[in-house]
């Protein structure tokens, strides 16, 4: 699964617009249920990829990265548990929360892995 690294961090980066894109949908007035779910699966496989690559270059921070992953996956699996409507506050509120833990996750853990990425494939 190693590849040059300028289609790792495309693809990685490709996956977190469609992860915000889908947090992105919570806020529209008609969500429900679905609207989580896909969240939930595509998440789950841009984890999966992410963890596999990980363990793959046996990346030194894989533990806590996944810690953060299995964060998001307990979050988001407490949403489709604990409420089956959203009405526009919830929505937005939840909307909130996910985009702004993505975006922390994305701008902060993600970036240590393309670091990684970067200066493995240069030695």
């Amino acid at each position: 699964m190693v590849m040059q690294k300028t289609s790792e961090v495309i693809w990685q980066d490709a996956q977190h617009q469609q992860l915000f894109r889908l947090i992105d949908q919570i806020k529209e007035s008609r969500v429900d249920n679905s609207v989580f779910k896909k969240l939930n699966d595509y998440a789950e496989y841009h984890f999966m990829l992410e963890e596999q690559y990980m363990l793959e270059l046996d990346y030194p921070d894989r533990d806590a990265h996944k810690d953060a992953h299995n964060k998001f996956r307990r979050e988001l699996a407490t949403m489709l548990e604990e409420h089956q409507s959203y009405d526009e506050d919830l929505r937005k509120s939840l909307s909130l929360f996910l985009r702004e833990w993505l975006k922390r996750h994305v701008l902060g853990t993600d970036k240590k892995l393309e670091r990684f990425i970067m200066e493995s494939n240069s030695k």
